[in-house]
C-alpha cells in the first residue's frame, strides 16, 4: 500500500517542485468528489485541495484545524493552486472524501512520478558510530544491536546518493537517529544540486 510518505520519499523532493511535475487533475475522475445536485458548486477544486493536503503532510501538519491554519498562509495557498484559503468545513469534507480513494490516488501519482523520471534518484540514509577516546566527555556509551557490542563514541547519520557519494551528515549522541535528525539531514542533502 502506498502512503504519502512513500510518494514524497520516492520523488525525493519538496512539494512545490513536485506540483510542477505531477498532474493532479486525475482527482476529477473520482465520483466521491462530484457534488450532488443539492450541493452548491465547489469554491476549491479537489486537485488544489490535494496539493494543500500534500504540503501540510510534508510539513507534519495534521488534523482539520491545523491544516486550515496552515493553508491561511498566503504563499502556501497560492503554491497549492488555491484562489483563497479554504474554510475548515471545506477541509473537513475534502479529507472525509479523500479517505475513500487516497490509496488509489497515491498509487497513480507514484506511477506518474516513475513515468516522468522522478524516481531515478536514489538516496540512502544510514547511521553509524564514530569511536572517540574515552576521556571525551561529549560522547556516551551506546549499544550496537547489529554488532551486539557496546561502544564509546558518537553517532553519525549520513545521506548519500545512489553512487554512494555522501552529501549530508550530522553527528548525534546515539547511533540511532531520531526522525527530526533524519529529516534535517535529508533537507540538507536535497539542497545539493549535483553531488560531486
Amino acid at each position: 500500500m502506498t502512503s504519502v510518505d512513500d510518494l514524497l520519499n520516492a520523488a525525493a523532493t519538496e512539494t512545490v517542485p513536485l506540483f510542477e511535475y505531477l498532474e493532479f487533475q486525475l482527482l476529477r475522475e473520482y465520483d466521491v468528489f462530484t457534488p450532488s445536485k443539492r450541493e452548491r458548486t465547489r469554491v476549491h477544486q479537489p486537485p488544489d485541495l490535494f496539493r494543500g493536503f500534500l504540503h501540510c503532510y510534508y510539513e507534519n501538519v495534521y488534523g482539520t484545524r491545523p491544516v486550515t491554519r496552515e493553508l491561511r498562509h498566503s504563499l502556501v495557498w497560492y503554491y497549492c493552486g488555491l484562489d483563497k484559503p479554504p474554510l475548515r468545513d471545506t477541509i473537513d469534507r475534502f479529507l472525509t472524501e479523500l479517505e475513500q480513494v487516497v490509496d488509489d490516488i497515491l498509487n497513480r501519482l507514484v506511477e506518474q512520478a516513475a513515468a516522468r523520471g522522478l524516481l531515478d534518484s536514489t538516496y540512502s540514509i544510514d547511521s553509524t558510530h564514530v569511536g572517540v577516546i574515552q576521556y571525551n566527555d561529549t560522547a556516551p556509551w551506546d549499544y550496537n544491536p547489529t554488532a551486539e557490542e557496546h561502544h564509546y563514541g558518537l553517532g553519525c547519520t549520513i545521506l548519500s546518493t545512489g553512487s554512494k557519494i555522501p552529501i549530508a551528515a550530522e553527528f548525534t549522541q546515539n547511533k540511532q537517529a531520531d526522525q527530526e535528525t533524519a529529516m534535517r539531514v535529508t533537507r540538507d542533502a536535497l539542497a545539493v544540486d549535483t553531488p560531486t
